[in-house]
């Protein structure tokens, strides 16, 4: 072995003996995994903030903007308050729904179990706010990207009957919070809500 060759040798040696005597590092310093945010999610008992969303669709000649306050409680009340540009609200309440609307005589209440689309929807953020893991993976194939102060889910739904409906839903948020949700339907419309203080 000539003198180079074997200096060379010796370098590699050094490098990946060096490289062994490195500490390991914990696999979640480096990556955010959806079993800890969905335990932060389900911390969270309450919650309540203002939206905006924003429905594009091609039967709509301009975009139409609703404005309310969207608020849960543990373990599956969500209501959802439209204020503007009409009134009307929705309170899904374990397998119930309930629409109240001055279009309506009465409050219409009627169950989740009698459409599996419907209740599919429901679940993508219900269950994301309870962080009911199962929940979200018994009805969408799930994916977690970014870090816990920024980061985005996206659902791509599992059932055939969904997939007619909805293309895929995109959750945003910080930490426990909910900031932005897209939902892209299979037609090509498409919604995008704001939630929080910075909802315009």
């Amino acid at each position: 072995m000539t003198l180079i060759a074997g200096r060379r040798a010796w370098l590699l040696a050094a490098v990946f003996v060096h490289v062994l005597a490195l500490p390991a590092l914990p696999a979640a310093a480096a990556e955010f995994e959806l079993a800890t945010l969905m335990e932060m999610l389900a911390a969270v008992p309450t919650s309540k903030d203002s939206f905006t969303e924003t429905k594009h669709s091609a039967v709509l000649s301009t975009p139409l903007v609703l404005k309310g306050t969207l608020a849960y409680t543990r373990p599956d009340r969500l209501e959802k308050s439209v204020l503007a540009p009409y009134e009307e609200r929705i309170v899904v309440a374990g397998g119930s729904v309930t629409i109240e609307n001055r279009s309506l005589k009465q409050p219409r209440t009627f169950s989740l179990a009698s459409s599996a689309p419907l209740s599919a929807l429901v679940e993508s953020m219900r269950a994301t706010l309870a962080g009911d893991r199962a929940a979200l993976e018994r009805h969408y194939r799930v994916l977690l990207e970014g870090k816990a102060e920024a980061w985005t889910m996206t659902l791509a739904p599992l059932e055939k009957k969904l997939v007619s409906m909805v293309k895929r839903i995109q959750i945003g948020g910080a930490r426990e919070r909910l900031k932005r949700i897209e939902v892209e339907e299979a037609s090509g419309d498409r919604s995008v809500m704001l939630i929080g203080p910075d909802a315009p």
